[in-house]
């Protein structure tokens, strides 16, 4: 993501585009925002100077332990924060609806200026902005937080396999999201991983896949010399090893859409054959699946039909402090989109009654009001 500096009110790219974006904290009388939201480096803004040394490598964030035992109930859900904005007051409603644990679908953060150097200065910074977010801090203190990346704490819009910087950033990641040194995630390339909680009967598995570290161009999409890829072999194969782990409830977590049928934005849409394999997987998968994704910059739901007696649904959280409602020029109608899309700032919310074998999925706005909701039935 980058601010152009021209432009006082701010031109945000994403997904490849400049989109204007107003805000009413951005004033002149207000000089520390301006220099956040305009992109100039915090601690950096001697030009040409070495400032790998002026910059501290972002504090770690920890929160608190997730247990296997542990029986899940309630998960709360989002993407796309800007710490920069110090527009904190989302956090307030998520703890207030005080979930069992809270998945970050990536875009966790956002760089003042992305410039893909490999000592991520610019990342870092950003990073160290969150770790002092108060209110972020006062929730993983006492809320589990599991946490994958999108492009923009990745390292460049719309970036993939050929980041130069992928390593350095996943050494980042991994030290700032205070990852284990026994965690596989510190053995193998990429940031995927999953964690399956709850007694027998009522295991919730959940996956978080990683669709930047091993995605290839879908330009080759139609040819066959070159095979796209959006997981990358190693992911494929520990996908389908993890599918067939026993569990009640999956909860697939894709940093961007992917039941989306819209041309515009990033989606699984773009691979197709890749999303035919999920699919192809997913519907010899045992138990209730349901998809949660990010990015967008509006919440919606998508849903499956092609796939037996019960649908497959998808709730989309986008964004949780960086709404886009001029993007709305780019959102074309959707076939698998169900119900209208919502930009203001979100998050979601997953429920499950283990009695009444019902999930719940909401998508809440910042003061924590539902504004859609969809119940799926729990395979018995």
């Amino acid at each position: 993501m980058r601010f152009r500096t021209d432009d006082f009110a701010g031109s945000f790219r994403h997904d490849g585009r400049w989109i204007r974006a107003e805000y009413p904290m951005w004033k002149p009388e207000w000089p520390r925002h301006l220099l956040k939201v305009l992109g100039l480096a915090l601690l950096s803004s001697v030009a040409g100077s070495d400032c790998g040394s002026s910059i501290p490598h972002p504090p770690r964030m920890p929160s608190a332990t997730l247990s296997r035992a542990s029986l899940i109930t309630e998960i709360a859900f989002g993407s796309c924060y800007v710490p920069q904005f110090e527009r904190s007051e989302i956090w307030h409603a998520i703890a207030s609806s005080n979930p069992d644990v809270f998945l970050f679908l990536g875009d966790n953060v956002y760089q003042s200026e992305e410039k893909g150097e490999p000592e991520l200065l610019e990342l870092r910074e950003a990073y160290a902005l969150l770790a002092r977010d108060e209110p972020f801090a006062a929730l993983r203190s006492r809320i589990p937080v599991l946490t994958t990346w999108d492009d923009h704490d990745y390292g460049l819009d719309n970036a993939g396999a050929e980041f130069a910087a992928k390593y350095q950033s996943e050494a980042l990641f991994e030290e700032v999201w205070a990852i284990p040194a026994s965690d596989p995630r510190k053995s193998r390339d990429g940031i995927y991983h999953r964690r399956i909680v709850g007694p027998m009967g009522r295991r919730v598995q959940m996956i978080l896949l990683d669709t930047r570290f091993f995605r290839t161009s879908p330009e080759s999409e139609n040819s066959d010399a070159l095979e796209p890829t959006m997981l990358g072999v190693e992911q494929w194969r520990w996908l389908e090893t993890n599918f067939d782990e026993p569990a009640e409830i999956r909860i697939l977590v894709s940093s961007i859409p992917l039941l989306s049928q819209n041309d515009q934005g990033e989606s699984w849409n773009g691979w197709p054959r890749e999303r035919e394999r999920l699919f192809a997987m997913l519907d010899r998968t045992s138990g209730t699946i349901v998809l949660l994704s990010g990015d967008s910059h509006f919440g919606s739901f998508y849903r499956r039909t092609d796939t037996g007696d019960q649908p497959l649904w998808e709730l989309t959280s986008s964004s949780l402090n960086l709404p886009l409602p001029e993007a709305n020029q780019y959102v074309d109608s959707d076939p698998a989109r169900v119900g209208p899309a919502h930009f203001e700032e979100n998050f979601c919310f997953l429920s499950i009654d283990w009695t009444a074998k019902v999930i719940s999925l909401e998508l809440r706005n910042a003061a924590g009001e539902t504004i859609a909701a969809q119940r799926i039935p729990v395979s018995r």
